[in-house]
């Protein structure tokens, strides 16, 4: 059974992602996915991979404040916008990287989490953003 390629394209919008990431997920070469497009017609098996992607988590700002987080590192004035965790993690940390911060982030959020969106979106990060959240989280799992 083929789908059609509009179909498989309003999928990825509405779960918010792209056909990089879900190449990623699915580990099917990019341009595979790509290549659908022009044949117009995407595999079974690839809708099915794509309904089993899990929604990114959404967190907003009071979530963080009540779990200990100054009001003062947040990069959003409403306090109950909804964001993506990924997004909500990258965007704190460039705006106010400490280890506080980190740290806080890692007992919220957890560290595959924090990592992962470091990963995830590490072409708009610094090295040195990056180096120094691995060093926090290894520093850490050390003393532990």
């Amino acid at each position: 059974m083929k789908i059609d390629n509009i179909i498989f394209e309003s999928m990825l919008h509405s779960k918010g992602i792209n056909k990089k990431t879900f190449s990623q997920y699915a580990q099917i070469p990019y341009y595979t996915v790509a290549g659908w497009k022009k044949s117009g017609k995407v595999p079974a098996y690839a809708m099915v991979l794509l309904q089993t992607l899990p929604l990114p988590k959404m967190v907003t700002a009071k979530q963080l404040i009540d779990a200990g987080l100054p009001r003062a590192i947040f990069w959003n004035n409403d306090l109950t916008k909804v964001v993506p965790n990924d997004i909500f993690i990258v965007s704190t940390l460039t705006r106010s990287y400490n280890d506080f911060v980190v740290k806080k982030f890692i007992e919220f959020f957890g560290e595959d989490t924090v990592l992962a969106a470091l990963m995830k979106h590490r072409d708009e990060l610094s090295d040195k953003l990056i180096d120094r959240v691995l060093t926090y989280t290894n520093n850490a799992l050390i003393s532990a």
